[in-house]
């Protein structure tokens, strides 16, 4: 639900787009249009009931942008519906997006938003846009002050324009077949270092049309420069779905649309910054570049969101391994220095279960006979289910640096943060019944109350939150966390194991894109047989209780599976796509 709401206002935010400075003519190439009304006006409807008024700043999420020359309206998406009218490629744009810190949805200012002194359009969806005809010659300066005297500003620098020069050595209509590479030429004026480059095709999606970007790479040095976008990116598109279509781009006629960004993230604003009682901003400058394609064909992997592996095996063991699109999944050769946010386990120790069965005897007398059976595991003290913990977690740790060469620092440097207070509390308990514990005193990164799910919603779409500033803090660029769960249980042959199961996140930041969030890998293990053991044993003996856990089981499972999941990613292309120019 959350990544659906947010492609919708990535679809609808209007800080986007843009095309070459010195083309302001209408384009003479005719996009087909298909029907969009009713998608779109169900798209209105969500975005005017996601969005309320609000006198205080301290509630918003401000994203600036400021565009250095418009691409053409006439391609029709559906942010273009929120341009002021007469708006025309190469126009210049400023704008502003307010959305909601805790839930979600977004913001429209009961007070004055202004640009250079001049109100800004209200649009709709928490937008106001001011549009200009001629060049930025210096940095635009927007206002906001509420009706309550709350007040921010924001002084918006330009961004240096993009020109394609070709695609695929061709500079007019080329022919853009997906199940190939695409080698495109574009030219970097001076004080492009620095920026990034994106690459775009459109996509009419859920009665709506978008920018669908593939590709992100660092735009290096001035001049003129040639890159290769591996086939595999037109597999692995921002917007995507598991429905069969969803995420395709339109083929025949379309627009190659390169954009250029610069993003200042909250902890890289100067004191021209004013942010005030808001509780977070990003500034976003772009220019954008569009050239007329056809498109054919289609990708060899077709589109995708996610690449996932399953295994079951005869000893019990079964697992799946997943991670999403090389959009929002980051490569594990990316990996360097990966931190534990949370490892927490649970375990039902006692279990019975009752069993009915009748007969009739002499006479036709029904004999019911009830059968209790008890399962229980011996309760022990939390310092011996902390070295099960341990055993699974050192053995991650290692396999990791000895496969990928990823550190992981100290647990305290996580749980010392100062971020970490925003996790939630692990549970702790220890009866005949049940078992409670976390590692290190680690806590939940995952949101179980609805209380807490509710609270965890926010529409703050910035690099600006918790989690990233963690990761930022720590110096790491991946957070794992880990769920243990056991159940005691009866095998085939009637005796007592424990089933244990075992539920894996590893969440990152990309800091060479803006510390842009995305996924190592996800996955769920389980043994669906167990261990038999003594229970005498297990009390005083290490080795007996974390056999009693299948901890070897699990964390070959745990090995096996990330070294599938590894080998899928790299036959998919996630490294060529996550190292292009490069």
């Amino acid at each position: 639900m959350k990544k659906t709401i947010l492609i919708l206002l990535a679809i609808l935010y209007v800080g986007l787009a843009f095309a070459q400075e010195e083309e302001k003519k209408k384009s003479k190439f005719k996009l087909k249009m298909p029907e969009l009304k009713i998608g779109e006006k169900l798209g209105n409807l969500a975005g005017n009931l996601m969005t309320s008024t609000t006198k205080d700043l301290n509630t918003a999420v401000a994203k600036s942008s400021i565009t250095s020359g418009l691409y053409p309206p006439e391609i029709n998406t559906s942010e273009a519906k929120y341009f002021p009218k007469g708006t025309i490629e190469g126009d210049y744009m400023v704008a502003v997006t307010f959305m909601k810190g805790e839930g979600m949805g977004m913001y429209k200012i009961d007070g004055t938003v202004t640009c250079e002194g001049e109100e800004m359009e209200y649009v709709g969806l928490g937008s106001y846009l001011k549009t200009y005809r001629t060049p930025f010659k210096a940095a635009k300066t927007i206002n906001i002050k509420t009706v309550t005297g709350d007040e921010a500003s924001f002084s918006l620098k330009p961004i240096v324009g993009v020109e394609i020069v070709s695609v695929n050595g061709e500079n007019s209509l080329p022919v853009l077949d997906l199940a190939e590479d695409i080698k495109l030429t574009y030219r970097n004026p001076i004080g492009s270092k620095g920026t990034r480059i994106r690459i775009s095709l459109i996509t009419d999606v859920a009665g709506a049309r978008a920018l669908n970007h593939f590709a992100s790479f660092d735009a290096r040095n001035d001049g003129e420069v040639t890159v290769t976008i591996p086939k595999e990116s037109l597999s692995n598109p921002e917007i995507v779905g598991s429905i069969k279509g969803v995420g395709n781009f339109n083929k025949g006629e379309n627009f190659l649309i390169v954009e250029r960004e610069f993003i200042t993230e909250r902890d890289k604003m100067d004191a021209s910054q004013r942010i005030g009682k808001l509780q977070t901003a990003e500034i976003k400058a772009t220019s954008y570049a569009a050239m007329p394609v056809i498109i054919k064909g289609k990708q060899d992997e077709s589109v995708y969101a996610s690449i996932r592996v399953n295994q079951k095996e005869s000893n019990g063991i079964g697992y799946t391994f997943y991670k999403p699109n090389a959009n929002y999944g980051i490569p594990l050769s990316k990996g360097s220095k990966f931190g534990l946010a949370s490892f927490t386990l649970e375990g039902k120790t006692y279990k019975t279960e009752t069993e009915k069965s009748e007969r009739y005897g002499y006479g036709n007398t029904r004999i019911i006979t009830t059968t209790t059976t008890t399962y229980k595991f011996p309760q022990l003290p939390a310092t011996q289910w902390q070295s099960v913990m341990e055993k699974v977690y050192t053995g991650l740790v290692k396999f990791m640096k000895t496969e990928y060469n990823i550190d992981f620092v100290p647990v305290d440097k996580i749980t010392s943060n100062s971020n970490y207070a925003i996790l939630y509390p692990a549970a702790i308990d220890n009866t005949e019944k049940i078992i409670k514990t976390s590692y290190k005193g680690t806590q939940r990164t995952d949101a179980k109350s609805l209380g807490e799910i509710l609270g965890s919603v926010s529409s703050n779409f910035t690099s600006d939150n918790a989690m990233v500033n963690l990761m930022k803090e720590a110096d790491v660029d991946g957070l794992v966390s880990m769920r243990l769960n056991f159940q005691v249980a009866g095998n085939s042959d009637g005796k007592v194991v424990l089933i244990p199961s075992l539920t894996i996140n590893i969440t990152g930041r990309d800091e060479t894109n803006n510390n842009k969030q995305g996924t190592y890998a996800s996955a769920y293990i389980v043994n669906t047989t167990g261990n038999p053991f003594n229970g005498d044993l297990i009390k005083t003996n290490p080795t007996a209780l974390a056999k009693a856990c299948s901890t070897d089981e699990m964390i070959k499972a745990l090995t096996d599976g990330i070294r599938l999941l590894r080998t899928k990613e790299v036959a998919l292309g996630y490294d060529k796509i996550w190292n292009i120019g490069q």
